[in-house]
């Protein structure tokens, strides 16, 4: 089994719609790492339309941060965890709130340059605009589960992506999304995803991992399924080499801030 990395979670405990407690958040990580995931960025939810000033994203990242810490003091010396860093799964439906964090020191993947960002369930366009913002700001764009979308009429979900990609931007796929978890909620995830895959457009798989709500985010069974149709290299590509690159980088940032 190679190494496996995860760069969208919700594991800090109490801060938003995913793991309820620390026993819980240290539960579903030592389900991970038994599956085989060696290090991880957890990201809390920041629904940036919801927070109307600076001052209450401030309070709103502080409140993560204090939760991630007492998480991240549980973890320490467990060998049957794996590591983990801060970030946010971003809800910037727009340019105007991208920018609103893109030059805070406080975002971003262990406080470096890479933002996971969600453009809103119902697209409203291209949000090439969100991604040029941040890009003017010396941000990396991860776009978090764009199979989950509903695309506006007309717009042809590959070719968005490709131009998507073509701005800079990574593309993220849920793992449940490969099996068909997401079929009630989003009924043609399943399909998408796979498109995306073999149109060379998908760049990362993540679980998207909400504590007790495991059923669809195992990165073993996306694995499994991707050797299913003898797809070994993008495997280890989607599951290992670029979010191991990303998630590396996040854990050195970290490391740095903290020193």
């Amino acid at each position: 089994m190679i190494p496996l990395a995860d760069l969208h979670s919700h594991l800090v405990p109490g801060v938003d719609d995913g793991a309820a407690s620390l026993d819980e958040a240290l539960d579903s990580l030592r389900h991970l790492r038994a599956e085989g995931v060696t290090a991880l960025v957890t990201t809390p939810h920041l629904l940036l339309p919801r927070l109307s000033t600076d001052a209450a994203i401030g309070r709103e990242l502080e409140r993560h941060r204090r939760a991630f810490d007492l998480l991240l003091d549980a973890t320490e010396g467990a060998s049957d965890l794996p590591a983990v860093a801060l970030g946010q799964e971003i809800w910037a439906p727009d340019a105007a709130a991208i920018r609103r964090v893109a030059s805070r020191a406080d975002v971003g993947f262990g406080g470096g340059d890479v933002l996971l960002v969600e453009f809103g369930f119902v697209l409203k366009g291209t949000h090439e605009d969100v991604i040029e913002a941040a890009r003017a700001a010396g941000r990396r764009i991860v776009i978090a589960h764009p199979e989950r979308y509903r695309f506006v009429s007309g717009m042809d979900p590959l070719e968005t992506a490709a131009a998507w990609r073509g701005r800079g931007a990574e593309i993220q796929i849920n793992a449940g999304s490969l099996t068909g978890h997401y079929a009630d909620s989003a009924p043609g995830s399943e399909s998408l995803s796979w498109r995306l895959i073999d149109a060379g457009l998908a760049d990362l798989i993540s679980t998207d991992h909400h504590g007790t709500r495991r059923e669809g985010v195992s990165p073993r069974e996306a694995r499994t399924a991707l050797l299913a149709r003898n797809l070994r290299e993008a495997a280890e590509r989607l599951l290992s080499t670029n979010p191991g690159r990303i998630v590396r980088a996040a854990l050195e940032s970290a490391a740095i801030r903290s020193a």
